[in-house]
């Protein structure tokens, strides 16, 4: 599959200064990633998988949680009662069904972050959302690194 079309404008610069206001907001940078990642799991975006991988083991994110992401609702204890709410959250904001979040994720993550904190985590999934999209509608491929041996 070939790339359709170079992101590389005045868009993108936009974008990346989301990304920057997310990266300096105060929420905890693993937390950031497994919802980033989680988010790429939803929209198939494998170029943003691939990148949020990495990033989330820098970000003090376990092999076990990486791994168990995907399934976190039946992850038992793996994950916090916070990265629970907020992955909750995440996919809430992510999937809109019936035009919603539902009360039930709000209420969930609510107990667990300020009204800045939850602004600024909604904005991060916006954000990752937006990069899903971009990246898929672009056919960009993930950077695979070639193995050495």
């Amino acid at each position: 599959m070939t790339k359709r079309f170079d992101y590389n404008s005045v868009g993108y610069k936009a974008m990346l200064g989301v990304n920057q206001y997310i990266q300096d907001c105060g929420l905890d940078h693993g937390l950031l990633e497994l919802i980033r990642l989680r988010v790429s799991q939803i929209n198939g975006c494998a170029f943003c998988i691939n990148m949020h991988v990495p990033l989330a083991k820098q970000g003090g994110i376990s092999d076990d949680k990486i791994h168990l992401v995907a399934v976190w609702k039946e992850a038992g204890s793996v994950f916090s009662e916070q990265e629970r709410a907020a992955i909750a959250w995440a996919e809430a904001v992510t999937w809109l069904r019936d035009a919603d979040v539902p009360d039930a994720a709000y209420q969930s993550v609510k107990q667990h972050f300020t009204d800045q904190e939850l602004s600024d985590l909604t904005f991060a999934v916006v954000e990752i959302n937006a990069w899903n999209r971009l990246m898929v509608a672009s056919r960009t491929p993930p950077a695979i690194k070639q193995d050495a041996s």
